[in-house]
């Protein structure tokens, strides 16, 4: 996605020192526009200007930032992020508007480019991704999808507006009637939100094979880009599967040394706790770099998949114990928690590699479909994403890909192992 950041103060000061670290994230991105009150600036310009209303955004497209008489507004979609006019129903949008001493923020639905906020009486900062340039006044929050806030010095006020899950008898549907029913809402979600020349994150497993199949069945020219650790089982299997697809496709094989520099570099701008976050935000940065330097500026994950259709393990596990009623709620907990941490987390990976991320599999109509599937479309007799491998049938993927059986990335790609040397050696 674009880089935005955006920030307000009650009282004219310099701009420049709460703005200067973000343009130096501007690099990999073609475009970059610097307003400071009514006026667009030059970076040298920036330097001494001074004003109440600064706006930082990097990206690939045009009218993302639009001028008005008393506002800034920045349109975060993907039509405008990437300039092509191919995705003009995205329902994949954020908004951003500035005006002297007032900040709205409009989130899309689940999916949408994530908008962080800090507030306080005396300045409003807000960033898309969250968390790309670090807390600097205070803890800052992420705003939920499907929501709209006002930010104001004295206080704040939030109209929520949470999207609805659609009901629908599930008892007279049967799994060949579900399966074509969200075969045809894959194939429109690629349609609705992706480019013609692309890139899908792509392991060889169920959830990125379809999505490749259905670029191409839709007419795109998708890119596939494997990354892992050189020798490791998705980079082999991968390049295999592409094969079997007719792909394009491209491999990022890395050295134990190349993961730790570019965990290096994340870390100096994400906040990455945990050995999952810092794999999988390796991952999505490599992947999308690599992207990039195909001239590829939208980059497609299968994120989301798993929570909607029971692809982890620990889901199974809880069938298998007899617990159906809880897993259905840990699956929705799972996806509900999704736009807190792993979607900031991989929207912003991709960002500073120069990309914008799309996730089909987080398009609202998909999500409404799988909450109203039972339990047993889903997950039956040891088998997980039931469903989705009868789409993968449906498309007429090899019995091979819609067979596979999960491998978590950070493990399939050796990059959470090759992270736990680079910190033994740091050690």
């Amino acid at each position: 996605m674009a880089i935005a950041y955006a920030v307000v103060v009650r009282s004219e000061v310099c701009l420049s020192s709460l703005m200067d670290r973000v343009l130096r994230l501007s690099y990999r991105w073609p475009m970059n526009e610097i307003f400071v009150d009514d006026s667009r600036l030059t970076p040298r310009e920036l330097s001494e200007a001074r004003g109440k209303v600064g706006l930082v955004v990097h990206h690939a497209g045009e009218g993302v930032v639009e001028e008005g008489r008393e506002s800034l507004v920045v349109h975060l979609t993907p039509s405008r992020i990437l300039g092509s006019g191919e995705i003009a129903e995205s329902p994949f949008s954020s908004e951003i508007e500035l005006r002297r001493e007032v900040v709205r923020l409009r989130s899309g639905q689940v999916g949408s480019p994530p908008l962080s906020y800090y507030s306080s009486s005396n300045i409003i900062t807000v960033s898309s991704p969250p968390y790309i340039i670090g807390p600097r006044h205070g803890p800052e929050l992420i705003l939920p999808p499907g929501s709209e806030i006002l930010l104001g010095f004295d206080g704040l006020k939030t109209e929520q507006k949470h999207a609805s899950v659609t009901s629908r008898p599930t008892s007279l549907l049967n799994l060949l009637d579900a399966s074509e029913l969200l075969f045809e809402e894959v194939m429109a979600a690629v349609k609705r939100s992706v480019a013609k020349r692309c890139a899908v994150l792509f392991s060889g497993g169920i959830d990125s094979s379809l999505l490749v199949w259905t670029c191409i069945k839709v007419g795109l020219a998708p890119l596939a880009v494997s990354v892992g650790l050189e020798g490791s089982h998705d980079l082999l299997f991968s390049e295999k599967a592409a094969r079997l697809l007719n792909v394009d496709y491209v491999s990022v094989p890395m050295s134990i040394e190349e993961v730790g520099r570019t965990l290096s570099y994340l870390s100096k701008n994400l906040p990455l706790t945990s050995p999952m976050d810092k794999a999988l935000a390796v991952l999505v940065y490599e992947g999308s770099r690599a992207a990039a330097s195909h001239d590829r500026r939208q980059v497609v994950s299968g994120q989301g998949a798993d929570e909607l259709f029971g692809g982890y393990m620990k889901y199974l596990r809880m069938v298998e114990s007899g617990n159906q009623l809880g897993v259905e709620e840990e699956m929705r907990r799972d996806l509900e928690a999704l736009w807190l941490k792993s979607l900031p987390r991989d929207y912003a990976s991709a960002a500073l590699a120069g990309c914008l991320l799309t996730n089909p599999y987080l398009d609202e109509r998909i999500i409404n479909n799988a909450y109203n599937l039972p339990l047993d479309f889903k997950i039956s007799r040891g088998v997980r994403k039931v469903v989705l491998r009868n789409v993968a049938r449906l498309a007429g993927l090899p019995d091979e890909l819609v067979e596979k059986e999960k491998k978590a990335a950070q493990y399939g790609t050796g990059i959470e192992k090759a992270l736990r040397r680079v910190g033994t050696r740091a050690g």
